[in-house]
């Protein structure tokens, strides 16, 4: 039985994907945010638990959170790899990476909070989403631009979105994030075809988040 239990956004999708990796994997356990009651874990930095995933120890009753608590799961699991995803030198250099996912989690999925429960959204960081919206837009540039006919309705939403979302760098960020989704598509499926499935698939995805 796994020993450590993650307490994890589930409202985000990529919480939801790897933590459910890890359970199936008999690595670790984890705890949906919404459903913890009010004290249930009094060590617990709700807080930094909205920045960071925690992971608890249910023996010793040791909370650990982030990168940290990631790489102690994998490290147990691993033996062999544990020197490697528990140093200090790959830690430093995945830390701004798992800020810029983490204060972006929920534009990058597009989702809203939980109905019910703790909602763990991350606070809004002004420095993290700009800089998730200027690494999409240079994504975007180097895989290119969409077609004439998509650029035209992505310049129109643009136009749109930033007169009347009550939420301009919330717009910027999922718009940003469904460009990138469409230029991906195009790069994959070029021609007619790309062009409609991903003037489909911004519709869908810009009406889902807007």
């Amino acid at each position: 039985m796994a020993t450590h239990t993650f307490i994890y956004d589930d409202a985000c999708p990529m919480c939801k994907g790897y933590t459910g990796v890890f359970r199936t994997l008999d690595w670790s356990d984890r705890r949906a945010f919404s459903t913890l009651k009010t004290d249930e874990v009094p060590a617990l930095d709700l807080d930094r638990g909205r920045h960071e995933i925690p992971l608890i120890n249910l023996r010793t009753g040791e909370i650990r959170y982030g990168l940290e608590a990631m790489t102690t799961v994998i490290g147990n699991a691993l033996p062999h790899l544990k020197p490697l995803v528990r140093s200090r030198l790959l830690l430093t250099l995945f830390k701004p990476w798992y800020w810029l996912i983490t204060y972006n989690r929920r534009i990058i999925a597009g989702t809203k909070p939980p109905p019910t429960g703790f909602d763990c959204a991350p606070d809004f960081h002004p420095g993290w989403r700009l800089a998730y919206i200027a690494l999409l837009v240079g994504v975007v540039v180097w895989l290119g631009l969409p077609s004439l006919p998509l650029a035209m309705g992505f310049g129109l939403l643009l136009l749109a979105g930033l007169g009347l979302h009550p939420d301009r760098i919330s717009f910027l960020g999922n718009f940003v994030t469904v460009l990138f989704l469409a230029a991906l598509v195009l790069a994959v499926v070029p021609g007619l075809p790309g062009t409609l499935l991903a003037g489909g698939l911004a519709v869908a995805e810009t009406w889902r988040r807007w």
